[in-house]
């Protein structure tokens, strides 16, 4: 598959510490974890996109006031001068008004937190996650800072489902963790082959390992599919299969200003334990015929 895309840069938005058994559920109650908020920068032959924003950059000087003090409080960010979106850009040379799209796997605060400096950009989310994210059931609105979306200076472009947007990109639909979330596929990149970008669809590499979405969902059924979707896809094209909020993963990959390259099998191939939760004896071809 021909593909826009030329390089891809994993950029740092500080981290989070959040109570362990959010990531897996069953796993590490009452235990902090800490994990890294990331997000990324993609090099195309059009221009440069951003997948995801990462934290408000306001949380560097107070974290209370820019998100409230619960949900600081439950999150307990650690976001430096070097983590603001302008300086992570400017580490590959890059100006905030260089980018022509952002694309959200979905809108809660550690992804779209600086999405007001781009207002150059066309901003990409699904249909059904910009409707939920606007109007969220109460339970489900705390992840949601509305000030970090609600701005007329955004231009919103609106998927339905999954969409290949520009050649070699694919937006994914995997929702679970909220309604309307999608991952990122980038087909056939130089240096990279295929990337998924699961997005909170997948927390870690033990969701696939155990076989357990992360502990907030809107929806565990829709979770447990798109887990395994996301475990087929990335088994059928060999991708490397980046998850969201492992720091033990994260501290693996290049970040900015080198450009991700092609990772070890060992490293990528964790989806296979996930191929075989879902097919069992099944996964090994010789039990078929």
């Amino acid at each position: 598959m021909k593909t826009i895309v030329r390089q891809i840069f994993v950029m740092s938005s500080g981290t989070l510490t959040v109570e362990g058994s959010t990531l897996v559920p069953g796993t590490s109650f009452g235990q902090p974890k800490t994990i890294p908020v990331q997000y990324f920068l993609l090099e195309t032959s059009k221009g440069y996109i951003l997948v995801d924003t990462g934290n408000d950059p306001d949380v560097i000087t107070d974290a209370v006031a820019a998100w409230g003090a619960d949900l600081a409080g439950a999150s307990n960010p650690v976001m430096n001068a070097e983590h603001h979106p302008y300086a992570q850009l400017g580490l590959c040379g890059v100006d905030a008004k260089d980018v022509r799209m952002v694309i959200y796997t979905h809108l809660h605060h550690d992804h779209a937190g600086a999405a007001r400096f781009f207002p150059d950009a066309l901003h990409v989310v699904q249909k059904a996650e910009h409707r939920w994210a606007f109007t969220p059931d109460r339970y489900f609105g705390a992840p949601y800072n509305q000030s970090d979306f609600r701005h007329d200076t955004l231009n919103w472009q609106l998927a339905e489902g999954d969409w290949v947007i520009q050649p070699g990109i694919h937006l994914v639909s995997t929702p679970g963790h909220t309604p309307g979330h999608q991952s990122i596929v980038l087909w056939d990149t130089p240096d990279c082959g295929t990337v998924i970008l699961a997005g909170d669809a997948i927390n870690c590499r033990e969701n696939i390992e155990k076989d357990i979405p992360g502990g907030l969902t809107s929806d565990t059924a829709a979770a447990v599919s798109s887990l395994h979707r996301l475990s087929a896809l990335a088994s059928v094209s060999d991708a490397s299969m980046l998850v969201s909020h492992e720091a033990g993963f994260f501290e693996l990959l290049p970040k900015a200003p080198h450009a991700l390259k092609l990772l070890d099998p060992e490293v990528r191939r964790y989806y296979e334990a996930g191929i075989r939760h879902i097919y069992h004896d099944a996964a090994d071809p010789d039990h078929l015929l």
